[in-house]
């Protein structure tokens, strides 16, 4: 009785995390900036990482980390509104530590506007284990998943 209990339990919890509510809860509430929503989808540690243009376009590089270093994938959902104006400059994208630490990535935004909606995984080279708090884009900070 008792593992068959355990068992429901276990199934109910994978069920939660798995189910699209739980995700779209986790990842955090959209945030507009001039026109552009904007989410984080997740974060991801790596060793290696693309150094794609956001929206992805002909940039395609690949960086690796060095000893004690990975990278911290932020994935990041757009949707462009009416109210965006295609003149509209977003600056490289930080990510910031728990510390208050800023790290900067190499990806640029270009041609933003140009599809109605997009994703990026931006990449940010950091100290193995930095707990990372928020990304901010245009100076719109993006708390990021726990």
């Amino acid at each position: 009785m008792v593992s068959c209990f355990r068992g429901f339990v276990v199934a109910w919890i994978v069920a939660m995390f798995a189910s699209p509510a739980f995700a779209q809860s986790a990842a955090g509430k959209p945030v507009t900036y001039k026109g552009l929503e904007m989410s984080v989808a997740s974060v991801e540690r790596a060793a290696s990482a693309s150094l794609k243009d956001c929206p992805p376009g002909d940039n395609r590089v690949n960086a690796m980390t060095r000893p004690g270093e990975e990278f911290a994938v932020v994935t990041v959902k757009f949707k462009v509104l009416p109210a965006f104006q295609p003149n509209t400059m977003l600056k490289k994208p930080t990510l910031t530590d728990s510390a208050g630490k800023t790290y900067n990535t190499a990806v640029s935004f270009v041609d933003v506007g140009s599809v109605p909606e997009f994703s990026c995984a931006i990449p940010f080279r950091l100290p193995a284990g930095t707990a990372v708090t928020s990304v901010q884009i245009a100076a719109t900070p993006l708390d990021l998943p726990k």
